[in-house]
């Protein structure tokens, strides 16, 4: 059973509620006092110096900004492997260091002696380079000997696109190279700088 309050017990809570009001208005009061004092005190000067940058910006190159240049490699007595790998950079333009792998960066290279190229060991007789013919049973191969004899460029060609990334840059890329036979060229007029290749692992 709940049991009634006297008189006397009302009384001492309504004294007891009292005092919450009074620090509810001394909250009040003390916050007038701070606002007044925000407001007098003299603003300080804004700091003017720029904040040092957290870490240093990455250049992109855009299309056309580092400019392109003609390039001559002769290719004779140079293995395929080794010859066809440095110009798939000059390509991409990994010989710069503005290289940026989704903008077209890169040189045009002009390969003369095309047929002189060397390739090791047995590779003349072991290597074959397959096409189809998009009929039933019409896949063909050739042996690197038979390219040679034929198609000498081929050979530097096919070797430089399969070292390309694949995708849209990669056929642009490769649109940048010419491939000759023989030390004539019909690429006078752009004057190309002849390339001496680094220590590519043959002897000369």
């Amino acid at each position: 059973m709940a049991t009634k309050k006297t008189g006397s017990e009302d009384k001492e809570t309504k004294k007891t509620a009292k005092p919450k009001k009074e620090a509810a208005t001394k909250v009040e009061a003390k916050a007038k006092t701070t606002s007044a004092k925000k407001e007098t005190a003299p603003k300080k000067a804004a700091n003017t110096s720029k904040r040092a940058p957290l870490m240093p910006k990455t250049y992109f190159a855009t299309e056309g900004k580092l400019g392109e240049q003609w390039k001559l490699v002769d290719a004779a007595g140079i293995p395929l492997g080794r010859l066809s790998s440095h110009i798939a950079n000059m390509l991409m333009g990994k010989t710069k260091p503005g290289y940026t792998r989704f903008a077209d960066t890169g040189d045009n290279v002009v390969v003369i002696n095309a047929e002189k190229v060397r390739l090791t060991g047995a590779k003349w007789d072991q290597k074959t380079y397959y096409h189809h013919t998009q009929f039933p049973g019409g896949i063909k191969s050739k042996t690197a000997k038979e390219v040679l004899s034929s198609h000498p460029e081929r050979l530097v060609q096919l070797a430089v696109y399969r070292m390309l990334p694949r995708g849209h840059m990669a056929r642009k890329w490769f649109k940048k190279l010419r491939v000759y036979v023989g030390t004539d060229h019909p690429h006078k007029a752009q004057q190309p700088e002849a390339v001496k290749l680094p220590n590519l692992g043959f002897h000369s």
